[in-house]
């Protein structure tokens, strides 16, 4: 088959594994590979992860970014990157800043690298799909609602600080329908603590 054949083949699917890539195209998971390596010397596959591809030219939008890294979970962009795609932050943050249910961690991508954070199931919601971004993005109240959370918890060594953010506008009772999401009056007072700390940061800009 030649490179052009096996493209064809999977040119309906963004993201492949190599055993899948074999299946569609009706050869040999070694054959698959082997093709999947010369597709992405022309530029038309980017390796992800071990065994897993991005069909098609590599895309840098943040929300493409982070469905490959969190694949096969589903995971949205919150924090610091939401609101910037929102545009109440004009800094551009160094990493895109995901919540998954799978495993966190630092995943560098073709494009840029994703800190994947891990959040509770009940937790887990306040996106929806933004076609500028290519991918789920948090409303502004959960994304700020996110940062708070993991900060409380230290999560991945996360800081509840941002750097100049306008708040103004945010529903702030929507913020603490999430918080009375959280089960344990600990965690939740931790929480509130922490969003406080955010409200106080930006006082000038959060009314």
């Amino acid at each position: 088959m030649t490179t052009l054949g096996f493209y064809q083949k999977l040119a309906d699917h963004r993201r492949v594994t190599t055993r899948m890539a074999a299946q569609l195209a009706g050869v040999s998971i070694p054959a698959a590979s082997m093709a999947l390596r010369r597709l992405a010397s022309e530029g038309l596959s980017t390796p992800l992860k071990k065994g897993s591809w991005l069909i098609g030219g590599a895309s840098a939008k943040p929300g493409n970014l982070v469905t490959s890294a969190a694949d096969p979970y589903v995971a949205y962009l919150s924090g610091a990157s939401a609101l910037r795609l929102h545009g109440r932050i004009q800094q551009l943050p160094q990493s895109q800043f995901a919540i998954t249910l799978g495993r966190p961690g630092e995943v560098k991508m073709p494009g840029g690298s994703v800190a994947l954070h891990r959040i509770r199931p009940e937790l887990f919601g306040g996106f929806a799909f933004d076609a500028q971004a290519d991918g789920f993005v948090a409303s502004p109240e959960k994304a700020v609602f996110d940062l708070a959370y993991l900060a409380a918890m230290n999560r991945s060594r996360v800081s509840g600080n941002l750097p100049e953010t306008n708040l103004k506008g945010l529903r702030w009772s929507e913020i603490k329908q999430w918080l009375r999401r959280i089960p344990t009056p600990r965690v939740r007072a931790a929480v509130e603590q922490s969003l406080d700390d955010i409200r106080r940061q930006h006082a000038d800009v959060s009314d």
